[in-house]
């Protein structure tokens, strides 16, 4: 037998591991509400999923429950039909799973259940962290009068594209909104909310979300509501972070109150404390919670050093920026940790830390580092940036900065800043967005200016301010001229009786002039997933106007779209699908499989045709067992063999070939 150990956890009889559970092994304070989520690193084939598990609370008995499998078939979460019962030990046992190698993964574990059930109240956080103690006291300080002006100080060739905000006010003037503005400060849209508004911006996806009244939601472009998006498993949604990726899954975080007991924790600390944690989760296009994390089975209360620990509240993490790596893991920001952490996808793991007292980086050539920071994000270079907020520098000062990292041997290197001479402080919120022509625009957070767009060598290109007292929590510009909502499948990666595609994979799309000689205009790549057929691609260069579509991908034929193309308007979200009939490509050059039209494959070396040159790359791949991401590898399970051969040889004999204008 092969044992795999996850804490107490024993994954006995398997060479399928489990390797991701949710709620953890031993965890404390799990929500009432909980789902059971576990991964496996292999394909799941059993069907009567729900006869495999037991769930039994020492209170509330077995549960009865639903069983889900993901979108990538290597995830199961369970949903119980009535809630656990609150400080009480739940027995999960789990037997006799089949996976794609035939073995079976077994589980036995238990966690503890939450002692109650606290209210988190976003509007008493905002307030704290903004230096008063009410709401009262806050709106005490406030005059009511019409949405807030924007100021221009300086106007010096910014870049184009509208700017997102949401106007806070702090005191003064009182009309919370949300605000599209332009260059010079005049405001094209303004919507008034009846509570703070936050993290205006634009998606990848060409649509705009916000945060009020304890949701995120969601318009177009005529600004029609969409839909809205809380947090799963009984938590409440935080307003700090919302962020939809391509496939469509979506990341929010919640706060989660606890009573702690942390007189056994401290000395003086507070038998009762309400001491919050913090959850991130990504949800499905179905809204089902497929990755939960939580800074209970991670952090230590302890690790906020510049918190107050003998309070009868504690806020110890404080999150407040969620970014999807480009290996697919997950960095996250902690303020009250100062520090960033990357978190595994897969396992939940923490793969590193960046700041705080557990620092596992050198800072060569930064030695203050950054404190209570906010806006952690990887740019296109591969360096990261984020709104270092300064609170515990000496004296305090705000900036944004760049680093970049070796994750190797744990170095970051700072390579790039912007210290305003002389300094500005914005002791809370803030944002830094580096822009497509390499200028950054910076948000300052809870104090005047508003924002600042700067050259790399520190130039200012526009300064903007809202008047005194009223910020915005983040700022952002929407540099995007063009959207392009993709729908394809690709022939050889396309299972029909899964009806779901062997992985995602990028494609480069490209718009092309309607007349000859179709020069290309513009283009960008997106990930097409596997099981939604679509991705999000953002023109920054083309302007509205008709164009071809073309499509690239590394094994597959190039396809054009339909006889005389498309119309794209300004700012909008234009949406093409390939995989509804053959029509939809140029020279109806698709092939019918299954239920879908497929984009050909088997174009390996990428000269527009499928011939005996791809077989024979494919033959010699073959020959020396190549697995892994290689053009060779036509269905994308990669491993390169006889199958992949088989799609290039049969597309070779119809002839198949790039149909263009």
């Amino acid at each position: 037998l092969a044992f795999t150990l996850i804490g107490n956890v024993v994954n006995a009889n398997s060479n399928a591991n489990i390797i991701y559970i949710e709620p953890v092994n031993n965890a404390n304070y799990v929500s009432v509400d909980n789902n059971i989520i576990m991964g496996f690193d292999e394909i799941i084939e059993s069907s009567n999923l729900r006869s495999l598990i037991t769930v039994t609370g020492t209170i509330s008995g077995v549960h009865d429950g639903k069983m889900i499998l993901t979108g990538d078939k290597k995830k199961l979460i369970f949903k119980p039909y009535r809630p656990f019962v609150f400080n009480e030990i739940i027995n999960v046992k789990f037997i006799g799973l089949k996976t794609s190698s035939g073995s079976a993964a077994d589980l036995n574990y238990t966690f503890r259940t939450q002692p109650s059930k606290e209210q988190w109240d976003y509007k008493m956080n905002l307030i704290n962290e903004m230096g008063y103690s009410s709401l009262d006291e806050l709106q005490n300080s406030m005059i009511p009068s019409d949405n807030s002006p924007l100021t221009v100080s300086v106007f010096n060739n910014p870049s184009s594209g509208n700017l997102y905000m949401a106007n806070f006010p702090a005191s003064g003037i009182y009309n919370p909104g949300l605000i599209i503005a332009d260059n010079t400060g005049s405001i094209s849209y303004y919507k008034e909310v009846n509570i703070w508004a936050l993290d205006f911006k634009k998606q990848s996806n060409g649509f705009m979300t916000y945060f009020t009244n304890g949701k995120f939601y969601e318009e177009n472009n005529q600004h029609t509501l969409l839909d809205s998006f809380v947090c799963g498993n009984g938590y409440g949604t935080d307003h700090h972070e919302f962020q939809i990726s391509d496939n469509g899954h979506f990341f929010l975080m919640s706060y989660d109150p606890e009573i702690v007991d942390m007189s056994q924790i401290v000395p003086g600390g507070n038998p009762g404390a309400v001491v919050t944690g913090l959850i991130i989760q990504e949800l499905d296009k179905n809204k089902n919670v497929v990755f939960q994390w939580r800074s209970w089975d991670h952090f230590a209360i302890t690790d906020a050093i510049h918190e107050n620990l003998t309070a009868a509240s504690i806020d110890y993490v404080h999150g407040n920026a969620i970014d999807l790596d480009r290996d697919g893991n997950l960095l996250i920001s902690s303020r009250h940790l100062s520090e960033i952490t990357k978190i595994n996808r897969t396992t939940g793991n923490i793969i590193w830390r960046l700041g705080g007292i557990h620092n596992e980086f050198t800072f060569p050539n930064d030695p203050v580092g950054f404190s209570y920071q906010h806006h952690i994000r990887r740019i296109q270079n591969g360096n990261i940036t984020l709104f270092d907020n300064g609170n515990f520098h000496s004296p305090p000062f705000s900036r944004a900065i760049e680093y970049r990292l070796d994750e190797t041997n744990k170095i970051a290197t700072l390579v790039w800043q912007y210290r305003n001479n002389p300094d500005i402080y914005g002791s809370f919120m803030g944002t830094v967005q580096r822009l497509h022509n390499g200028n950054t625009l910076i948000g300052w957070g809870g104090t005047n200016p508003t924002l600042k767009e700067v050259t790399p060598s520190g130039n200012t290109e526009l300064q903007m301010t809202l008047p005194t007292g009223v910020y915005s929590y983040r700022v952002f510009r929407d540099e995007v001229k063009l959207t392009l909502n993709l729908t394809l499948v690709l022939e050889g990666f396309y299972n029909k009786q899964t009806n779901k595609m062997n992985m995602s994979d990028t494609v480069r799309a490209y718009l092309r002039s309607v007349d000859s000689p179709y020069i290309i205009v513009d283009s960008t790549n997106s990930v097409i997933d596997s099981s939604g057929f679509s991705g999000n691609f953002g023109y920054y260069n083309a302007s509205p106007g008709t164009y071809y579509i073309s499509i690239k991908h590394r094994n597959s034929l190039e396809t054009w779209s339909k006889a005389g193309g498309e119309s794209f308007i300004s700012g909008g979200v234009f949406f093409y699908n390939f995989t509804n009939s053959k029509l939809q490509a140029y020279g109806n050059n698709l092939i019918h499989k299954g239920s879908k039209f497929c984009i050909y494959s088997g174009d390996v070396n990428q000269d527009g045709f499928v011939d005996l040159a791809d077989k024979g790359t494919i033959d010699n791949n073959v020959s020396v067992y190549t697995n892994g991401y290689y053009s060779s590898d036509v269905t994308g399970d990669e491993f390169v063999d006889i199958n992949d051969a088989a799609i290039a040889e049969n597309n070779g004999l119809d002839y198949v070939g790039i149909i263009r204008p």
